[in-house]
């Protein structure tokens, strides 16, 4: 910092400075302005856990897998895979995150991301969303994400910026742009 401040000599910031933006951002995240949202990861094809697979027709042989979730008559269709075999999840979780919905907020927010990551666009369709570090491993591998808004409804949107460090530290918090699909 020396000569930056040029009536100032090296000085640093306080840890308490710290400790107080964070117990702030946390509030914003886990308080009443954070919201629930959805992550949608990529669907996982799997075999029925509730009926025996029959290899030579690869379908269901329709004949009740002892320990399965719904029990059923041999010979009727299977009611967990429809007789199919097979069924296509898609796995889901939880997490929670401070969201800007558009407006001056997301614009601010975006003049300063664009600084950070020289990215380029308009705030139309976009949100901005700020949420713990340790929830970006999940957030990574998710193919959607719905946000849940005031209206109590889904919007499903889709990363539109590369995640970066946000906060003091860059080490507590990610930033990124999701756009609405």
């Amino acid at each position: 910092m020396a000569g930056k401040i040029p009536s100032r000599g090296d000085y640093t910031i306080p840890s308490a400075i710290f400790d107080e933006h964070e117990w702030m951002a946390d509030a914003l995240i886990d308080g009443e302005t954070g919201y629930n949202c959805t992550l949608v990861y990529p669907p996982i094809d799997s075999e029925c856990p509730n009926c025996i697979f029959d290899l030579t027709t690869g379908r269901s042989a329709n004949i009740y897998r002892t320990g399965g979730p719904i029990e059923f008559t041999k010979h009727t269709t299977c009611p967990w895979c429809g007789g199919v075999g097979r069924r296509t999840d898609n796995p889901t979780d939880t997490m929670r995150m401070r969201v800007y919905w558009g407006g001056m907020e997301v614009n601010a927010a975006m003049r300063q991301f664009q600084q950070l990551t020289k990215s380029s666009g308009t705030a139309d369709g976009l949100l901005f969303i700020i949420a713990y570090m340790n929830d970006y491993p999940k957030f990574e591998k998710a193919e959607e994400i719905k946000v849940l808004n005031t209206f109590k409804k889904d919007i499903r949107c889709e990363r539109a910026s590369e995640v970066i460090p946000w906060g003091f530290k860059k080490n507590r918090y990610f930033a990124c742009m999701l756009r609405r699909r």
